[in-house]
């Protein structure tokens, strides 16, 4: 069987086939987000074929000395048939012949045994975070597109790691929704938005010193800016603070999601208040 399956580059043809897979899962992923995935890595997303017949997906975002692991999906019909693990492999592989240190992924609950026998090891719990939108005052500032080489300077400070395209790439597509905080010295936060088919996604939030006031005005603002909209969050299940926050601010806890990691442990800053989601880190 695994011998039958081709693995071949995803292309902007494959755009509706990812968007099928994602809406059968409930992902909720919009077509700007493929677009926007395929646009920053190219070379990092994959399709399975099997007798001519698209089968599944998977894709690998690398950062500097750390990368993740998404969109996995197999058709239903076809699971457990070895067309999973040679995506995985081939996302793996990439990860390696590019000098990655660490590969993350979140595992769909249930799931965390599939990413074991490749040697993953689970981290901590990857929340999700809802609520409604509500009047809140205009606490921080926008963030203008002049401002961007500061906010990625900070960024890389906070995080460890260079995220320009992909904090880029959000930005471009919806600069109404970026916010920051500043003081005399420069930005001390930043939070940025996407548009979603039911809600508003909020993420990346990061904030110098880890100062959960700045997240608080940061996220409250962000959600301010449109009353009627319905928000998600993604939150670091390590980061105590960032939870105690998104409750603090009325958001409902909905469901989880796994971390896990494979070869040398890399440690997400407790910077970060609000992930930019789950395939991207």
């Amino acid at each position: 069987m695994e011998q039958a399956v081709e693995i071949v580059k995803f292309t902007d043809a494959d755009l509706p086939f990812g968007k099928m897979l994602t809406d059968l899962e409930n992902w909720h992923r919009t077509n700007e987000d493929w677009r926007r995935l395929l646009a920053i890595s190219p070379s990092g997303m994959f399709k399975a074929r099997l007798d001519g017949k698209d089968v599944g997906v998977a894709g690998l975002l690398a950062y500097d000395e750390v990368a993740w692991i998404h969109s996995v999906i197999v058709v239903n019909e076809l699971r457990g048939r070895g067309i999973g693990r040679l995506l995985m492999r081939t996302c793996i592989d990439l990860a390696k012949d590019l000098g990655i240190l660490c590969v993350k992924l979140d595992s769909v609950r249930g799931f965390e045994g599939f990413y074991n026998k490749f040697g993953f090891v689970e981290e901590f719990e990857s929340r999700r975070f809802l609520r409604n939108g509500a009047h809140f005052p205009m606490v921080a500032e926008r963030l203008d597109g002049d401002s961007m080489d500061e906010v990625l300077e900070m960024d890389e400070a906070a995080n460890g790691f260079d995220r320009s395209k992909v904090l880029t790439a959000i930005y471009n597509d919806a600069p109404e929704l970026a916010l920051c905080i500043r003081v005399p010295k420069g930005i001390r936060g930043f939070v940025l938005g996407r548009r979603g088919e039911q809600r508003t996604q909020i993420g990346p939030c990061v904030v110098l010193d880890k100062d959960p006031i700045v997240a608080t005005h940061l996220i409250s603002t962000l959600i301010g800016l449109n009353p009627e909209a319905k928000y998600r969050m993604c939150v670091s299940g390590a980061n105590n603070t960032a939870v105690k926050l998104a409750s603090d601010l009325g958001f409902e806890s909905v469901m989880s999601s796994t971390r896990m990691y494979l070869g040398q442990k890399f440690e997400e800053s407790d910077a970060s208040f609000a992930m930019i989601s789950a395939e991207k880190g």
